[in-house]
Protein backbone atom coordinates (compact mmCIF):
# COMPACT_ATOMS: atom_id res chain seq x y z
CA UNK A 1 0.00 0.00 0.00
CA UNK A 2 2.89 2.36 0.78
CA UNK A 3 4.31 1.75 -2.71
CA UNK A 4 0.93 2.42 -4.33
CA UNK A 5 0.56 5.62 -2.35
CA UNK A 6 4.07 6.72 -3.36
CA UNK A 7 3.30 6.05 -7.03
CA UNK A 8 0.09 8.03 -6.81
CA UNK A 9 1.89 10.90 -5.09
CA UNK A 10 4.62 10.96 -7.73
CA UNK A 11 1.99 10.88 -10.47
CA UNK A 12 0.12 13.76 -8.86
CA UNK A 13 3.32 15.82 -8.59
CA UNK A 14 4.10 15.17 -12.24
CA UNK A 15 0.58 16.12 -13.36
CA UNK A 16 0.71 19.29 -11.29
CA UNK A 17 4.07 20.20 -12.79
CA UNK A 18 2.85 19.46 -16.31
CA UNK A 19 -0.14 21.74 -15.73
CA UNK A 20 2.09 24.44 -14.28
CA UNK A 21 4.47 24.33 -17.24
CA UNK A 22 1.65 24.29 -19.79
CA UNK A 23 -0.22 27.16 -18.12
CA UNK A 24 3.03 29.15 -17.85
CA UNK A 25 3.65 28.72 -21.58
CA UNK A 26 0.05 29.71 -22.40
CA UNK A 27 0.31 32.85 -20.25
CA UNK A 28 3.81 34.06 -21.18
CA UNK A 29 4.60 32.53 -24.59
CA UNK A 30 6.92 32.37 -26.38
CA UNK A 31 9.35 30.99 -23.80
CA UNK A 32 12.61 29.09 -23.75
CA UNK A 33 13.19 26.16 -21.42
CA UNK A 34 15.38 28.45 -19.29
CA UNK A 35 12.52 30.97 -19.06
CA UNK A 36 10.21 28.21 -17.80
CA UNK A 37 12.73 27.20 -15.15
CA UNK A 38 13.02 30.82 -14.02
CA UNK A 39 9.25 31.42 -13.84
CA UNK A 40 8.15 28.11 -12.29
CA UNK A 41 11.10 27.34 -10.03
CA UNK A 42 11.11 23.75 -11.29
CA UNK A 43 14.57 22.25 -11.85
CA UNK A 44 16.13 22.35 -15.32
CA UNK A 45 16.20 18.53 -15.84
CA UNK A 46 12.56 18.22 -14.76
CA UNK A 47 11.49 21.08 -17.06
CA UNK A 48 13.30 19.42 -19.97
CA UNK A 49 11.41 16.15 -19.35
CA UNK A 50 8.07 17.90 -18.93
CA UNK A 51 8.55 19.98 -22.09
CA UNK A 52 9.46 16.84 -24.02
CA UNK A 53 6.25 15.14 -22.90
CA UNK A 54 4.15 18.15 -23.82
CA UNK A 55 5.82 18.20 -27.26
CA UNK A 56 4.99 14.53 -27.74
CA UNK A 57 1.37 15.23 -26.77
CA UNK A 58 1.37 18.08 -29.34
CA UNK A 59 0.17 20.44 -26.63
CA UNK A 60 3.10 22.76 -27.39
CA UNK A 61 5.35 23.36 -30.39
CA UNK A 62 8.84 24.70 -30.99
CA UNK A 63 8.81 27.82 -33.17
CA UNK A 64 12.48 28.63 -33.74
CA UNK A 65 15.41 30.33 -32.10
CA UNK A 66 15.28 33.17 -29.64
CA UNK A 67 17.85 35.87 -28.87
CA UNK A 68 21.10 34.67 -27.35
CA UNK A 69 22.14 36.03 -23.97
CA UNK A 70 25.65 34.71 -24.44
CA UNK A 71 26.12 31.22 -25.76
CA UNK A 72 23.79 29.19 -27.95
CA UNK A 73 20.47 30.64 -29.03
CA UNK A 74 17.56 29.14 -27.07
CA UNK A 75 14.72 27.25 -28.74
CA UNK A 76 11.42 29.07 -28.20
CA UNK A 77 8.19 27.24 -27.36
CA UNK A 78 4.56 28.25 -27.62
CA UNK A 79 1.19 26.70 -26.91
CA UNK A 80 -0.28 24.74 -29.84
CA UNK A 81 -3.49 26.77 -29.78
CA UNK A 82 -4.55 25.61 -33.25
CA UNK A 83 -4.52 21.93 -32.35
CA UNK A 84 -8.28 22.04 -31.73
CA UNK A 85 -11.02 24.66 -32.18
CA UNK A 86 -14.00 26.02 -30.25
CA UNK A 87 -17.33 27.05 -31.71
CA UNK A 88 -19.46 29.69 -29.97
CA UNK A 89 -23.12 30.05 -30.98
CA UNK A 90 -25.13 33.06 -29.81
CA UNK A 91 -28.82 32.36 -30.42
CA UNK A 92 -31.05 35.42 -30.36
CA UNK A 93 -34.74 35.86 -31.12
CA UNK A 94 -34.17 37.41 -34.54
CA UNK A 95 -30.69 36.30 -35.49
CA UNK A 96 -27.64 34.33 -34.48
CA UNK A 97 -23.88 34.78 -34.50
CA UNK A 98 -21.43 31.92 -34.79
CA UNK A 99 -17.71 32.32 -34.08
CA UNK A 100 -14.76 29.96 -34.24
CA UNK A 101 -11.82 30.39 -31.88
CA UNK A 102 -8.54 28.67 -31.10
CA UNK A 103 -7.64 27.19 -27.72
CA UNK A 104 -6.44 30.55 -26.42
CA UNK A 105 -9.82 32.12 -27.11
CA UNK A 106 -8.69 34.12 -30.13
CA UNK A 107 -11.68 34.57 -32.45
CA UNK A 108 -10.61 33.61 -35.97
CA UNK A 109 -13.82 34.37 -37.84
CA UNK A 110 -17.53 35.07 -37.31
CA UNK A 111 -20.69 34.49 -39.32
CA UNK A 112 -24.10 36.10 -38.86
CA UNK A 113 -27.52 34.74 -39.81
CA UNK A 114 -31.05 36.14 -39.70
CA UNK A 115 -34.14 34.22 -38.54
CA UNK A 116 -37.58 34.38 -40.06
CA UNK A 117 -40.15 35.53 -37.49
CA UNK A 118 -42.12 32.33 -37.98
CA UNK A 119 -39.11 30.03 -37.61
CA UNK A 120 -39.39 27.34 -34.97
CA UNK A 121 -36.42 26.63 -32.74
CA UNK A 122 -35.29 23.65 -34.81
CA UNK A 123 -35.22 25.82 -37.94
CA UNK A 124 -33.04 28.31 -36.08
CA UNK A 125 -30.69 25.55 -34.94
CA UNK A 126 -30.37 24.35 -38.54
CA UNK A 127 -29.39 27.87 -39.62
CA UNK A 128 -26.75 27.99 -36.87
CA UNK A 129 -25.51 24.55 -37.94
CA UNK A 130 -25.13 25.72 -41.55
CA UNK A 131 -23.14 28.74 -40.34
CA UNK A 132 -20.81 26.47 -38.35
CA UNK A 133 -20.22 24.23 -41.36
CA UNK A 134 -19.60 27.24 -43.61
CA UNK A 135 -17.11 28.70 -41.12
CA UNK A 136 -15.16 25.45 -40.84
CA UNK A 137 -15.12 24.96 -44.60
CA UNK A 138 -13.99 28.55 -45.14
CA UNK A 139 -11.10 28.13 -42.68
CA UNK A 140 -10.40 24.60 -43.97
CA UNK A 141 -10.84 23.10 -40.50
CA UNK A 142 -11.69 19.40 -40.42
CA UNK A 143 -14.54 18.29 -38.13
CA UNK A 144 -12.14 16.05 -36.22
CA UNK A 145 -10.40 19.21 -34.97
CA UNK A 146 -13.56 20.56 -33.35
CA UNK A 147 -13.09 20.53 -29.57
CA UNK A 148 -16.30 21.80 -27.98
CA UNK A 149 -19.31 23.97 -28.72
CA UNK A 150 -20.52 26.65 -26.35
CA UNK A 151 -24.06 27.89 -26.93
CA UNK A 152 -25.65 30.94 -25.34
CA UNK A 153 -29.23 32.15 -25.50
CA UNK A 154 -31.28 34.95 -23.91
CA UNK A 155 -34.45 34.75 -21.89
CA UNK A 156 -33.88 31.19 -20.80
CA UNK A 157 -34.94 29.89 -17.42
CA UNK A 158 -33.36 27.00 -15.61
CA UNK A 159 -35.73 24.49 -14.05
CA UNK A 160 -34.35 21.95 -11.61
CA UNK A 161 -33.61 18.65 -13.32
CA UNK A 162 -34.32 19.99 -16.82
CA UNK A 163 -32.29 21.50 -19.63
CA UNK A 164 -32.19 25.21 -20.38
CA UNK A 165 -35.34 26.44 -22.07
CA UNK A 166 -36.06 29.09 -24.69
CA UNK A 167 -37.66 32.48 -24.09
CA UNK A 168 -41.38 33.01 -23.36
CA UNK A 169 -42.27 33.78 -26.97
CA UNK A 170 -40.93 30.40 -28.05
CA UNK A 171 -42.27 27.99 -25.45
CA UNK A 172 -44.00 26.04 -28.22
CA UNK A 173 -40.50 25.01 -29.32
CA UNK A 174 -39.35 23.45 -26.06
CA UNK A 175 -39.30 20.02 -27.69
CA UNK A 176 -36.12 20.96 -29.55
CA UNK A 177 -33.22 20.38 -27.15
CA UNK A 178 -30.42 22.82 -28.05
CA UNK A 179 -27.67 20.87 -26.31
CA UNK A 180 -28.64 17.48 -27.76
CA UNK A 181 -29.09 18.92 -31.23
CA UNK A 182 -25.51 20.18 -31.52
CA UNK A 183 -24.07 17.15 -29.74
CA UNK A 184 -25.73 14.79 -32.21
CA UNK A 185 -24.76 16.86 -35.26
CA UNK A 186 -21.11 17.43 -34.36
CA UNK A 187 -20.34 14.65 -31.87
CA UNK A 188 -18.64 16.95 -29.35
CA UNK A 189 -19.46 18.22 -25.86
CA UNK A 190 -21.82 21.19 -25.77
CA UNK A 191 -22.00 23.74 -22.96
CA UNK A 192 -25.21 25.74 -22.70
CA UNK A 193 -25.50 28.96 -20.71
CA UNK A 194 -27.32 32.25 -20.28
CA UNK A 195 -26.18 35.07 -22.56
CA UNK A 196 -26.57 37.80 -19.92
CA UNK A 197 -24.12 36.20 -17.50
CA UNK A 198 -21.60 35.41 -20.21
CA UNK A 199 -21.93 38.94 -21.60
CA UNK A 200 -20.71 40.18 -18.22
CA UNK A 201 -17.78 37.77 -18.42
CA UNK A 202 -17.04 39.12 -21.91
CA UNK A 203 -17.05 42.63 -20.46
CA UNK A 204 -14.61 41.47 -17.78
CA UNK A 205 -12.26 39.96 -20.36
CA UNK A 206 -12.29 42.68 -23.02
CA UNK A 207 -14.83 45.35 -22.12
CA UNK A 208 -15.89 48.01 -19.63
CA UNK A 209 -15.63 45.67 -16.62
CA UNK A 210 -11.95 44.92 -17.21
CA UNK A 211 -10.68 47.12 -14.37
CA UNK A 212 -13.51 46.41 -11.92
CA UNK A 213 -14.41 43.67 -9.45
CA UNK A 214 -17.98 44.59 -8.53
CA UNK A 215 -20.13 45.04 -11.61
CA UNK A 216 -23.79 45.03 -12.56
CA UNK A 217 -24.70 44.21 -16.18
CA UNK A 218 -28.17 45.01 -17.52
CA UNK A 219 -29.38 43.28 -20.67
CA UNK A 220 -32.03 45.45 -22.30
CA UNK A 221 -33.54 43.36 -25.07
CA UNK A 222 -36.91 41.81 -25.90
CA UNK A 223 -36.83 40.57 -22.32
CA UNK A 224 -35.05 42.11 -19.35
CA UNK A 225 -32.19 40.51 -17.48
CA UNK A 226 -29.17 41.28 -15.36
CA UNK A 227 -26.04 39.64 -14.03
CA UNK A 228 -23.62 40.73 -11.37
CA UNK A 229 -20.02 40.25 -10.42
CA UNK A 230 -18.97 40.30 -6.78
CA UNK A 231 -15.29 40.55 -5.92
CA UNK A 232 -14.35 39.44 -9.44
CA UNK A 233 -16.67 36.44 -9.59
CA UNK A 234 -19.92 36.22 -11.54
CA UNK A 235 -22.77 35.02 -9.36
CA UNK A 236 -24.77 32.27 -11.09
CA UNK A 237 -27.06 31.26 -8.22
CA UNK A 238 -28.92 28.00 -7.75
CA UNK A 239 -29.43 26.25 -11.11
CA UNK A 240 -27.59 29.16 -12.77
CA UNK A 241 -30.82 31.17 -12.53
CA UNK A 242 -29.65 34.34 -10.73
CA UNK A 243 -30.34 37.72 -12.28
CA UNK A 244 -34.03 37.41 -13.16
CA UNK A 245 -34.63 41.15 -12.93
CA UNK A 246 -37.78 40.81 -15.01
CA UNK A 247 -39.54 39.11 -12.09
CA UNK A 248 -39.21 42.17 -9.84
CA UNK A 249 -42.49 43.51 -8.45
CA UNK A 250 -43.20 47.19 -9.04
CA UNK A 251 -45.78 47.83 -6.31
CA UNK A 252 -47.69 46.14 -3.48
CA UNK A 253 -50.70 45.36 -5.69
CA UNK A 254 -48.51 43.39 -8.11
CA UNK A 255 -46.94 41.54 -5.22
CA UNK A 256 -50.33 40.52 -3.86
CA UNK A 257 -51.93 39.55 -7.15
CA UNK A 258 -49.05 38.15 -9.24
CA UNK A 259 -46.89 35.03 -9.06
CA UNK A 260 -43.70 34.00 -10.80
CA UNK A 261 -44.56 31.70 -13.69
CA UNK A 262 -41.54 30.12 -15.42
CA UNK A 263 -41.29 30.87 -19.17
CA UNK A 264 -43.66 33.84 -18.90
CA UNK A 265 -42.71 37.51 -18.62
CA UNK A 266 -42.39 38.87 -15.10
CA UNK A 267 -44.08 41.95 -13.68
CA UNK A 268 -41.22 44.36 -14.37
CA UNK A 269 -40.66 42.88 -17.85
CA UNK A 270 -44.27 43.69 -18.69
CA UNK A 271 -43.52 47.33 -17.92
CA UNK A 272 -40.00 47.80 -19.29
CA UNK A 273 -38.54 45.53 -21.99
CA UNK A 274 -38.57 45.32 -25.77
CA UNK A 275 -41.79 43.36 -25.46
CA UNK A 276 -43.38 46.01 -23.20
CA UNK A 277 -42.33 48.96 -25.35
CA UNK A 278 -43.58 47.18 -28.45
CA UNK A 279 -47.00 46.61 -26.86
CA UNK A 280 -47.28 50.21 -25.67
CA UNK A 281 -46.11 51.52 -29.05
CA UNK A 282 -48.75 49.54 -30.94
CA UNK A 283 -51.41 50.82 -28.54
CA UNK A 284 -50.32 54.44 -29.06
CA UNK A 285 -50.15 54.04 -32.83
CA UNK A 286 -53.65 52.59 -32.99
CA UNK A 287 -55.03 55.53 -31.02
CA UNK A 288 -53.13 57.97 -33.24
CA UNK A 289 -52.63 56.72 -36.83
CA UNK A 290 -50.61 59.87 -37.62
CA UNK A 291 -48.04 59.12 -34.93
CA UNK A 292 -44.30 59.16 -35.60
CA UNK A 293 -44.17 55.64 -34.19
CA UNK A 294 -46.37 54.24 -36.97
CA UNK A 295 -44.58 56.38 -39.56
CA UNK A 296 -41.21 54.83 -38.61
CA UNK A 297 -42.81 51.39 -38.92
CA UNK A 298 -43.93 52.30 -42.47
CA UNK A 299 -47.57 52.07 -41.43
CA UNK A 300 -47.29 48.44 -40.35
CA UNK A 301 -48.27 47.77 -36.72
CA UNK A 302 -46.40 44.44 -36.88
CA UNK A 303 -43.13 46.27 -37.50
CA UNK A 304 -43.30 48.39 -34.35
CA UNK A 305 -40.57 47.32 -31.93
CA UNK A 306 -38.85 48.67 -28.85
CA UNK A 307 -36.25 50.09 -31.21
CA UNK A 308 -39.01 52.05 -33.00
CA UNK A 309 -40.04 53.71 -29.73
CA UNK A 310 -36.46 54.82 -29.05
CA UNK A 311 -36.04 56.10 -32.60
CA UNK A 312 -39.25 58.13 -32.39
CA UNK A 313 -38.35 59.56 -28.97
CA UNK A 314 -34.85 60.52 -30.14
CA UNK A 315 -36.49 62.36 -33.06
CA UNK A 316 -38.57 64.37 -30.61
CA UNK A 317 -41.86 62.45 -30.68
CA UNK A 318 -43.66 63.25 -27.43
CA UNK A 319 -45.81 60.11 -27.38
CA UNK A 320 -42.74 57.88 -27.64
CA UNK A 321 -40.93 59.93 -25.00
CA UNK A 322 -43.95 59.60 -22.72
CA UNK A 323 -43.83 55.78 -23.12
CA UNK A 324 -40.14 55.70 -22.23
CA UNK A 325 -40.37 58.03 -19.25
CA UNK A 326 -43.28 56.09 -17.75
CA UNK A 327 -41.61 52.72 -18.33
CA UNK A 328 -38.23 53.82 -16.98
CA UNK A 329 -39.78 55.01 -13.72
CA UNK A 330 -40.32 51.36 -12.86
CA UNK A 331 -36.90 50.28 -14.11
CA UNK A 332 -35.12 53.08 -12.25
CA UNK A 333 -36.85 52.13 -9.00
CA UNK A 334 -35.64 48.53 -9.43
CA UNK A 335 -32.13 49.65 -10.41
CA UNK A 336 -31.83 51.94 -7.38
CA UNK A 337 -32.76 49.04 -5.11
CA UNK A 338 -30.17 46.76 -6.73
CA UNK A 339 -27.46 49.41 -6.48
CA UNK A 340 -28.18 49.97 -2.80
CA UNK A 341 -28.08 46.21 -2.22
CA UNK A 342 -24.90 45.38 -4.18
CA UNK A 343 -23.04 48.74 -4.40
CA UNK A 344 -21.41 48.00 -7.76
CA UNK A 345 -18.55 50.15 -9.00
CA UNK A 346 -20.04 50.26 -12.48
CA UNK A 347 -23.31 49.43 -14.24
CA UNK A 348 -22.96 48.35 -17.88
CA UNK A 349 -25.92 48.42 -20.25
CA UNK A 350 -26.05 45.97 -23.15
CA UNK A 351 -28.71 44.57 -25.45
CA UNK A 352 -30.71 46.39 -28.11
CA UNK A 353 -31.61 49.38 -25.89
CA UNK A 354 -27.91 50.18 -25.46
CA UNK A 355 -27.77 51.33 -29.09
CA UNK A 356 -29.51 54.51 -27.86
CA UNK A 357 -26.25 55.43 -26.10
CA UNK A 358 -26.35 58.60 -24.01
CA UNK A 359 -30.07 58.99 -24.64
CA UNK A 360 -30.59 55.77 -22.63
CA UNK A 361 -28.27 56.96 -19.85
CA UNK A 362 -30.16 60.26 -19.62
CA UNK A 363 -33.37 58.33 -18.91
CA UNK A 364 -31.66 56.71 -15.92
CA UNK A 365 -28.92 58.90 -14.48
CA UNK A 366 -30.89 61.89 -13.18
CA UNK A 367 -33.67 59.66 -11.83
CA UNK A 368 -31.49 57.50 -9.57
CA UNK A 369 -28.54 59.63 -8.45
CA UNK A 370 -30.44 60.97 -5.42
CA UNK A 371 -31.90 57.54 -4.63
CA UNK A 372 -28.69 55.58 -3.99
CA UNK A 373 -26.07 55.72 -1.27
CA UNK A 374 -23.22 55.25 -3.70
CA UNK A 375 -23.57 56.29 -7.35
CA UNK A 376 -21.71 53.90 -9.67
CA UNK A 377 -20.44 54.69 -13.14
CA UNK A 378 -23.09 54.13 -15.80
CA UNK A 379 -21.64 52.88 -19.09
CA UNK A 380 -22.84 51.58 -22.45
CA UNK A 381 -21.25 48.33 -23.62
CA UNK A 382 -18.80 48.79 -26.48
CA UNK A 383 -18.62 45.07 -27.18
CA UNK A 384 -22.36 44.90 -27.92
CA UNK A 385 -23.26 41.40 -29.18
CA UNK A 386 -19.62 40.31 -29.11
CA UNK A 387 -19.71 40.40 -25.30
CA UNK A 388 -21.61 37.11 -25.03
CA UNK A 389 -19.42 35.41 -27.66
CA UNK A 390 -16.20 36.45 -25.89
CA UNK A 391 -17.65 35.46 -22.51
CA UNK A 392 -18.85 32.07 -23.75
CA UNK A 393 -15.45 31.16 -25.19
CA UNK A 394 -13.59 32.16 -22.05
CA UNK A 395 -16.12 30.44 -19.78
CA UNK A 396 -15.55 27.23 -21.71
CA UNK A 397 -11.76 27.55 -21.48
CA UNK A 398 -11.90 28.45 -17.79
CA UNK A 399 -13.85 25.23 -17.20
CA UNK A 400 -11.62 23.01 -19.32
CA UNK A 401 -8.55 21.05 -18.23
CA UNK A 402 -6.50 21.53 -21.38
CA UNK A 403 -3.78 19.15 -20.19
CA UNK A 404 -6.20 16.24 -19.88
CA UNK A 405 -8.77 17.09 -22.55
CA UNK A 406 -6.71 17.99 -25.62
Amino acid sequence: MAKDYLKRSQKDVKQNNLSLVLNTIIKYEPLSRADIVSITGISKPTVSNLVEELLQRKAIIEIGMGTSRGGRKPVLIRFNSSRRYIIAVDLGREDCTVAIADLKGNILQKEHGEFDKQSCLKDKLMIAEDLIIHLMDDLKIDRTLLFKITCIAPGIYVERGKELKWSPENTQNEGADIKKYFESEFNVDVILNHSTKLSLLGEKVLGKAKEHKNVLYIDFAYGLGCSFMIDGNIYFGINNSAGELGYFYSNIQEFKKSSVIPYEFGCLEKRISGYALQSKGVEKAKSNPLSKILDLAHGDYNKITGRTIFQAAMQGDQEALEILKESFQYFNMALANIINLLTPEIVIFGGGFSNAGNFLLDLINDEIKEKVLYMPELEISELKKDASIVGAIHFLLDNTNLLEEI
